[in-house]
């Protein structure tokens, strides 16, 4: 299976908390920044 590389974006910290460890525990998916708008995002 494919490794995806993940940018997650919310603006509440909790649910970019939640969804960090929802896909740490599928060793395909990678978290490799996090972001809390649009703007932040697009920076990285």
């Amino acid at each position: 299976m494919k490794h995806l590389r993940i940018l997650l974006v919310d603006d509440h910290e909790v649910v970019r908390l939640g969804l960090k460890a929802l896909l740490s525990r599928y060793p395909h998916f990678e978290v490799v920044a996090e972001a809390a708008n649009a703007e932040e995002a697009v920076s990285r």
